[in-house]
């Protein structure tokens, strides 16, 4: 899901005076009209505490909507010939996925743990957005009759509901109300954070993105702060959606694809902001490709995309009574419409982590990113601001020999003056069978991006 601010004023001082350090800014350099991001550094200090989860949104302001199985759309539950290879090796045994989204709604195939609500006093099991559930059934869903399973069936699954397109937000009087919502989401995005590491989350899912224009900052730094203990103190891996640029927004622009000489990723002329993915080098963003393996005609670029995966023609489970298969949802004029977006494609990501973590237990979080990105299909054409090290490739990232680094391949902003299973699985997933895995639409600036997003299936 893919979330965005108007252009706001000015955003409010950082507490603990790091406002340089965690504000999206102008450049010190002097150049023609070109405003340029300064790479934010995180600050300890501003770390929130993680208390238990509690309401932020206000009255329910749309209906609950499902997730459908579009007509026609074949079950036969052929198998995946490289999920069955890599299920050889690791199902994900002994890992906790965290899954901070719109919350998930469980079924027979979908054994999902509480983690809490910071929509409304909830303990996170329940979806009226459907977004949650099909990121969390790409993710570990139990193997079904008709052959889709989630990439790690054998994780353990933790719902923490951090967001909801349906409740309009409990926002405080006066200023912007797109900054103060945009500020809202960044906070409890923090805290979601700060919980999932203390409740053991060894993987942290975040498929979604809030777009924020390169000249209008935003106060990030208890963002940066959780970011920075969930993979520093707690040895979580961070994933994180690119971003979809198809969501009508001023300030979802596409960022330059290259860059040149001491800036080669081209941090320098970035215009539109992924938050959290531009907080390197804590988190690994994830960028979509289609069928055929290249980039997504919505996925949005920028120097802090790290890998890439399948995000379009996504199967996973409904946040419906049943709990079936759904690869769809409703738009308004009545007909389904099919799902795509890079918080699909996160999902999947964060699916091969889990084995890559249980395959390979003694690896830190950075060393399984490494690991993810060294062994991605194009890697040696990398990195690009569209798919970073290339299309993740599970097999590979299970049983290639890799030096255990902790680098990432994403480039920083230039210095300015100023015991493997045996047994298989398959899935139906048309994204299990590709270059890369596909995800949901991203979730969009509230009712808005929200509306677009049930025309069109972008999450």
């Amino acid at each position: 899901m893919t979330r965005f601010i108007r252009d706001a004023p000015r955003a409010r001082r950082a507490l603990g005076g790091v406002v340089a350090a965690t504000l999206l800014a102008l450049s010190p350099v002097a150049a023609p009209v070109a405003g340029a991001v300064i790479q934010p550094e995180a600050d300890p200090a501003a770390l929130p505490k993680d208390s238990s989860p509690s309401a932020t949104a206000g009255m329910q302001s749309s209906a609950c909507s499902t997730t459908v199985l579009l007509p026609g759309t074949g079950t036969s539950g052929k198998p995946s010939p490289e999920f069955e290879e890599a299920w050889r090796f690791s199902r994900g045994e002994g890992q906790s996925v965290a899954i901070i989204d719109t919350g998930v709604k469980p079924s027979a195939r979908l054994h999902v743990e509480p983690g809490g609500d910071y929509v409304q006093s909830t303990d996170g099991l329940t979806d009226c957005d459907g977004h949650g559930t099909m990121v969390a059934g790409i993710i570990g869903a139990q193997p079904g009759p008709d052959g889709f399973s989630g990439i790690a069936p054998a994780a353990k699954l933790i719902s923490i509901r951090q967001e909801s397109s349906k409740f309009s937000p409990r926002l405080t009087a006066g200023g912007d109300p797109s900054t103060n919502a945009a500020t809202q989401y960044v906070n409890t995005l923090a805290r979601s954070i700060v919980h999932a590491a203390n409740l053991g989350a060894r993987v942290i899912n975040i498929s979604s993105a809030e777009c924020v224009p390169a000249a209008k900052p935003i106060d990030q730094a208890a963002l940066g702060a959780a970011l920075r203990y969930a993979v520093a103190e707690k040895d979580a891996v961070v994933v994180a959606a690119a971003g979809n640029t198809s969501g009508g927004s001023a300030n979802c622009q596409q960022n330059p694809l290259t860059g040149s000489g001491a800036d080669p990723r081209n941090w320098s002329g970035v215009e539109s902001v992924s938050v959290p993915s531009w907080w390197q080098p804590y988190v690994l963003s994830v960028g979509s490709v289609g069928i055929d393996g290249s980039p997504s005609k919505f996925t949005m670029a920028g120097p802090w995309v790290g890998i890439a995966a399948n995000g379009e023609n996504v199967t996973s489970l409904s946040n419906d009574a049943e709990g079936g298969l759904a690869n769809g949802m409703i738009g308004q004029n009545g007909k389904p419409v099919p799902l795509f977006g890079t918080s699909y494609a996160t999902a999947y990501v964060a699916g091969v982590a889990a084995l890559v973590r249980s395959r390979y237990p003694e690896l830190t979080a950075p060393q399984v990113i490494s690991r993810l990105q060294r062994t991605a299909r194009d890697a040696g054409r990398s990195p690009s601001n569209l798919v970073g090290a290339g299309t993740v490739d599970p097999v590979a990232a299970l049983t290639w020999e890799v030096p255990r680094t902790g680098t990432h391949l994403v480039a920083r902003a230039p210095v300015r003056s100023s015991p493997a299973p045996s047994h298989p699985g398959k899935s139906t997933s048309p994204a299990a069978r590709l270059p890369g895995r596909r995800c949901m639409p991203d979730r969009g600036g509230r009712r808005r991006r929200a509306q677009r997003a049930s025309q069109t299936g972008e999450h």
